[in-house]
């Protein structure tokens, strides 16, 4: 019992004391000084944004449409007609650095008049306070006491901005009730008060309740504890005793293995007592379908297969294919099952195609990385492996797809899942992140709501799944989960429009992302609407080419003028350099190209064909990138094979002192190939 009170009551008591310390002692304090934060800056705004009416009127006057008293009349009389504030009757005030008030809307009286010796009920010399502010910094903060707005009975605290107009000798000012900014902290403070409370009130009933069930268990556990552990006793023995490979489970929380399977799964006996049995017997895509394990039903008296072939987790993450024989047992009126494990010989995978669910979906691709790595260690070529990898995800992509529609009903318009970045081009490395986004039909003024909803959780559920299937969320939020590229049509018309016309640094940056686009799904009209739009663009503004090929131009291949490689050491152990990006040199090199000669064939070998074909580029020339892309990419792949085999995170980092001496060299004249690329860009678009 004092375990138990230790282990329930203690966290939640200090778990309350720690909300209601964050609550009241951090805070509500912090809304105070980020209110007054916040009115400090505005009053600053508000001042500057009035200045600028003195500014541009003493404009006119400096170019002769306006004499001095023109320009100071007109000056004053927008000045005394501002009014701002939830009753419109907050003010501005302009006096000159005498001080003489020149007007103020409230307080007629003192205009034209000596306002030198005025001071609030302390004493302060308000306005020759002003002036002097003004003269040492040319602008601040004043605090003083005034009227309240129009009410000239009641007297305040009031904190002001003031700043010089040094062309007409004049100070414009604006200020904030300090009542006002203590109101509004009251008020949420008064709310805040009022929610920690209910809050606090909630969690104590709710504890109270879950308090006095739990004594209540525990008393009951503890008497059947003695009375369970004798049953328990003897089928361990019979586990322990057998030959074969079992596995126990009593009332879903005790689990027991036999030393054979133990060794099976690689755990020991005080480690696998600690395990989920979900997480030891995996689904199977049938229990994936039905929304329940085999094992569960067993449990729950409910018919069930006595006898299939499973996947279970070995404790180094592996899996390994058993057939499982299952028997139900009763202990002390607990259900529970023995499992009897035979190991069984490896199979392939589900094709992606038969799955019915997202999750058999999910599995169906799991091992396709392992797949893959072993193609590559056993002799295929780099390319057809990339080939099989992105023919591999379209078949993912396009299944996840209809089968999320199974679950959302039909679309609301035609749609398509545009494919970009290296799985537009068909490139796919075995470490790929998602780079797409929806491009759908317009729809009828009035169904734009619908239509955006709809798509919008199409594509979080399409992003969830690819990465859970091994696709990496894209660092850079270029994904069919960001609404930012899920749109229709004339939404990814614009886009491009603006990122060609506009030529920021970050439209170049999408324009290298988002230009490398294909449909995944077979709804070429979409896509084929799109790329006819981005080349009337292009036609346009012939300056975008310029502008991307110096993008391009900002990368250069880590080699020195020496011939020595530039490396990074992001891990002390090994000098390195980024494959991918090296790679992303050619790619962007043999796009810019493509684009110039409407070349809008994916690939980037497939693109080099095409620029012969037009005779844009030497034949030897396209041979000689052609040939260092595909070596660059076997060096990467082959690099990222073996990780996976190894049961490490892949990446794109190449260390060239773990190459052989021809590998090097070979980098090495890769490398002064792309520079020379390069130099012929840089000289066309130089000076353009």
């Amino acid at each position: 019992m004092r375990r138990l009170v230790l282990r329930t009551v203690l966290p939640a008591l200090l778990a309350v004391a720690l909300f209601s310390g964050v609550v009241f002692f951090y805070l509500m304090p912090s809304f105070s000084r980020s209110i007054l934060d916040q009115k400090r800056l505005m009053i600053r705004e508000l001042t500057e944004s009035a200045w600028n009416i003195l500014a541009r009127f003493e404009a006119e006057e400096e170019v002769g449409r306006m004499t001095r008293a023109e320009a100071q009349t007109a000056a004053i009389a927008q000045v005394r007609s501002l009014h701002y504030g939830q009753e419109h009757k907050d003010y501005f005030w302009i006096n000159d650095m005498h001080p003489h008030m020149i007007v103020h809307p409230y307080r007629p009286d003192l205009e034209g008049t000596d306002i030198s010796a005025f001071a609030d009920p302390e004493g302060k010399l308000i306005f020759t306070e002003m002036v002097r502010v003004v003269r040492n910094s040319g602008a601040g903060y004043v605090d003083y006491r005034w009227q309240w707005k129009d009410d000239s009975r009641r007297i305040v605290p009031k904190l002001s901005y003031v700043k010089g107009f040094e062309p007409w000798g004049w100070i414009l000012g604006t200020g904030v009730y300090i009542e006002d900014v203590n109101a509004e902290v009251r008020s949420i403070t008064h709310r805040l008060t009022t929610a920690t409370l209910l809050i606090l009130l909630l969690v104590v009933g709710l504890l109270t309740v879950l308090l006095r069930a739990s004594f209540q268990a525990e008393r009951g556990r503890l008497r059947a504890a003695g009375a369970l552990l004798a049953s328990e006793e003897k089928y361990r023995t019979i586990i322990e005793s057998a030959g074969e490979s079992i596995l126990m489970l009593l009332g879903g929380d005790r689990l027991f293995a036999n030393p054979s399977m133990l060794h099976l799964l690689g755990y020991t006996r005080d480690q696998f007592a600690a395990l989920d049995i979900a997480d030891v017997i995996l689904p199977t895509a049938e229990e994936h379908a039905a929304g329940s394990r085999h094992w569960e039903a067993l449990l729950a008296g409910v018919e069930a297969p006595a006898r299939y072939e499973a996947e279970m987790a070995r404790s180094d993450d592996s899996r390994i294919r058993v057939m499982l024989s299952l028997s139900r047992i009763q202990v002390q009126g607990r259900a529970g099952f023995m499992a009897i494990v035979s190991r069984v010989a490896p199979r392939r995978e589900m094709d992606i195609q038969s799955a019915s669910t997202l999750g058999a979906l999910i599995d169906a691709n799991r091992r396709t990385p392992v797949m893959a790595s072993l193609m590559l260690t056993h002799g295929t070529d780099a390319m057809r492996v990339s080939n099989m990898l992105t023919a591999n995800a379209d078949a993912l992509i396009g299944k996840c797809v209809e089968l999320v529609i199974a679950e959302l009903g039909e679309p609301p318009a035609p749609f398509d899942i545009v494919l970009m970045g290296s799985l537009g081009r068909g490139e796919i490395s075995l470490y790929a992140d998602q780079d797409n986004g929806i491009i759908y039909q317009d729809v009828p003024p009035g169904e734009e709501d619908v239509a955006d909803a709809y798509f919008r959780l199409l594509g979080q559920r399409l992003s969830e799944t690819l990465d859970a299937a091994g696709y990496r969320f894209c660092e850079g939020g270029i994904m069919t989960s960001n609404p930012k590229w899920v749109m229709p049509l004339s939404g990814w018309r614009a886009a491009f429009t603006r990122w060609i016309h506009t030529m920021e640094a970050e439209d170049l940056l999408q324009a290298q992302i988002f230009f490398d686009f294909r449909g995944a799904l077979e709804q070429p009209e979409l896509v084929v609407a799109l790329r006819r739009h981005l080349l009337v663009e292009l036609g346009i503004q012939k300056r975008f080419f310029f502008l991307l090929a110096r993008n391009v131009l900002l990368f250069e291949p880590p080699l020195n003028a020496f011939g020595s490689f530039i490396l990074e050491e992001k891990d002390p152990a090994r000098a390195t350099f980024d494959s991918k990006g090296v790679m992303a040199q050619i790619v962007d090199y043999v796009r810019v190209r493509a684009l110039q000669y409407q070349v809008f064939v994916p690939g980037t070998l497939r693109r080099l064909d095409e620029l012969v074909a037009l005779e844009v580029l030497k034949p030897q020339t396209a041979a000689d990138t052609a040939e260092a892309f595909t070596y660059l990419m076997d060096l990467r792949m082959h690099h990222q094979a073996r990780k996976i085999l190894s049961r490490m995170e892949p990446d794109n980092r190449i260390e060239p002192a773990a190459l052989g001496a021809d590998e090097q060299n070979e980098l090495k004249r890769i490398f002064v190939h792309i520079k020379a690329l390069q130099a012929g860009l840089d000289h066309e678009f130089k000076g353009s």
